[in-house]
């Protein structure tokens, strides 16, 4: 049985599931380059049939994530194509005259206000809802049925399918799914999962009791409002909303409680929590508005740390409240809140819990694949899901394209055929920098080694060679290392056992030995992001490490996402190669191929 799974929400994205088993799934951002892309992803669609050699018409069912897409944010699309002057001008015209001052404005209204961004809007895959709603009175009801129409229309032209194929699933029910089949750590057993995020179809926060063949929900509020307020607290910081929550994060430790605690007391007036149960200030009506009063004067970092400080206070105490109540110790946290590593952390080390997992690209990056879980489930509820067993689901560099552009590299670079694993472990002891495409790409924001930029972790002077002329990262921003999962004692406190194989977890380094990974722990609190890697995940990739290790005696190395800040992952040998030429990177790894700079000496 083959479903297809399709997510339109932010980070769109399509993946395939054959009798339980996940056989690929890619984001579209990274064929349209569009990073955080919301729309229908036509061409991640495209792409997963093509690579499973797999048509249209044996598919069985094709399952979308989510009933309500947002209204007019599939034409808006603040998430992929704002810049923060975008989102203050929506709070000043929309939400600050209707949630302050009353006024009736509607989302028609801030589409009207907004309209004027949007370019070619006649190309968009779901036009057919602006012209069957147009000169119309807004009804949310009505204008969600319409869109949720279109929305399926859409998919039944593009793939020639017949409507009794295509179907929803509730978003909520998306994030639970993929947190529950994700985990690696205890799979199949009796689990809480929780979700919370900025808001789903019917909620923010959810309490779901999973077995691996039973499901149910049991609470859900709209009144956890975190992933409002990190969305806002990162625009009000001057950063884009959806996009860069994870900087916010990565402040926070270098202020302190000196600096923070006045923003620390202004985020806990946010919530209580009786129990299981969150409850809102109701006092509050703008989060934005509120916070841009109250924290006027506070220092940039001082706010970081009180956020981050009162997300985990908030979160410790409702997952500690539900183990009490519902006697389960295996907790999975799901939703956009559930990427914040710090957290994570924080839950592992502190709560009553045995073990916190989240998956890997836990917000809305993933409810494809939950999506085709829960379909599975109604469809054979005692069928075993294979869940997560690798990120390694995308597209592989097509090999006729590859030649075409090692013709190209060395009309201007030193070429060299056959590279073996010794010798970029070699160039990697030395200093140099170099990206590494090889094998299937990986799903998700997190590059596994497989579209990577690779570094020596001893070597804290590639940090600002990597930021610099690079990555041009922000400069408080870490960077991780992949660990030889044989050697992970060697580098991380790791008291719970966790295996953390996706980079979603963070834990404290061994002071003993942090300085051999030192490019890439954070340097205010000395917490590393590792990927524990075994042999059977990444062969090649576990050898290269293998190879380093031989030469420095460590079984790691500094591993980043092959992109220019702000630009998707490569996918292909041309977004490869151009992104080389757009760096100063020393070498740039394809397959068994090196292109090396002419102006670096070593050989």
């Amino acid at each position: 049985m083959y479903i297809l799974g399709i997510s339109d929400s932010h980070e769109s994205h399509a993946c395939l599931l054959k009798d339980g088993k996940l056989i690929s799934c890619i984001a579209e951002e990274r064929l349209n380059r569009i990073k955080g892309y919301v729309g229908y992803p036509k061409l991640a669609i495209e792409k997963v049939l093509k690579i499973t050699k797999i048509r249209s018409n044996d598919i069985d069912h094709i399952v979308v994530a989510s009933y309500n897409a947002g209204i007019f944010q599939l034409f808006l699309k603040p998430t992929c194509s704002w810049t923060p002057k975008d989102w203050v001008d929506q709070h000043n015209n929309y939400w600050k005259p209707k949630l302050l001052k009353n006024k009736r404005l509607s989302p028609l209204d801030d589409f009207n206000f907004n309209k004027k961004k949007i370019s070619n809007i006649r190309n968009n895959p779901y036009f057919e809802f602006i012209k069957k709603t147009s000169g119309k009175k807004f009804n949310y009801n009505k204008f969600s049925s319409i869109l949720q129409s279109v929305r399926k229309e859409t998919v039944i032209k593009h793939l020639k399918v017949t409507k009794d194929k295509v179907s929803f699933i509730k978003h909520e029910t998306c994030h639970q799914y993929y947190g529950y089949f994700s985990q690696v750590n205890f799979k199949n057993k009796k689990s809480i999962v929780l979700t919370l995020e900025g808001g789903g179809d019917e909620s923010s926060a959810t309490i779901s009791e999973f077995k691996q063949n039973s499901y149910q929900e049991i609470y859900k509020t709209n009144d956890a409002m975190f992933g409002r307020i990190y969305r806002y607290i990162t625009l009000l910081l001057g950063m884009k909303p959806c996009q860069h929550e994870y900087k916010v994060m990565g402040l926070a430790p270098y202020s302190s409680e000196y600096h923070g605690i006045r923003s620390l007391k202004f985020f806990n007036s946010f919530h209580k929590i009786k129990g299981h149960k969150i409850y809102r200030n109701k006092k509050i009506k703008d989060v934005y508005e509120t916070s841009k009063i109250n924290l006027e004067g506070e220092r940039f970092d001082g706010i970081a740390w009180g956020l981050q400080k009162s997300l985990e206070d908030f979160v410790l105490l409702w997952v500690n409240n539900i183990i009490k109540k519902f006697k389960c110790k295996n907790i999975v946290l799901s939703g956009g809140v559930a990427q914040n590593i710090k957290l994570i952390k924080f839950l592992n080390e502190k709560s009553n819990a045995k073990h916190v997992w989240a998956g890997p690209i836990s917000g809305d990056g993933s409810l494809a694949i939950g999506a085709c879980w829960a379909k599975l489930k109604t469809i054979k509820p005692k069928i075993k899901i294979l869940g997560l067993n690798t990120i390694y689901l995308g597209s592989e560099f097509d090999q006729s394209q590859t030649e075409n552009i090692i013709k190209q590299a060395q009309k201007k670079f030193k070429v060299v055929k056959n590279i073996s694993n010794k010798k970029i472990a070699k160039w990697l002891s030395e200093g140099l920098i170099i990206a590494r495409c090889n094998g299937k790409m990986e799903f998700g924001q997190r590059a596994l080694g497989n579209r990577s930029i690779l570094a020596d972790p001893r070597n804290h002077s590639v940090l600002d060679k990597i930021n610099q002329k690079i990555k041009f990262r922000d400069f408080w921003m870490p960077f991780t290392p992949t660990i030889l999962n044989e050697d992970i004692s060697k580098f991380i406190i790791n008291k719970n056992k966790l295996f953390s194989p996706f980079m979603t977890m963070a834990f404290s380094t061994n002071k003993f030995n942090k300085n051999k990974i030192i490019a890439a722990v954070h340097p205010a609190d000395q917490t590393t992001r590792p990927q524990m890697l075994r042999k059977e995940e990444n062969k090649e990739y576990f050898d290269l490490i293998k190879e380093f290790k031989k030469l420095t005696g460590v079984g790691a190395l500094l591993n980043t996402s092959y992109n220019l800040h702000g630009e998707a992952i490569v996918e292909n040998p041309k977004q490869a190669y151009n992104t080389f030429l757009r760096s100063d990177l020393d070498i740039l790894v394809i397959g068994k191929y090196a292109i090396i700079r002419k102006t670096n000496k070593r050989k």
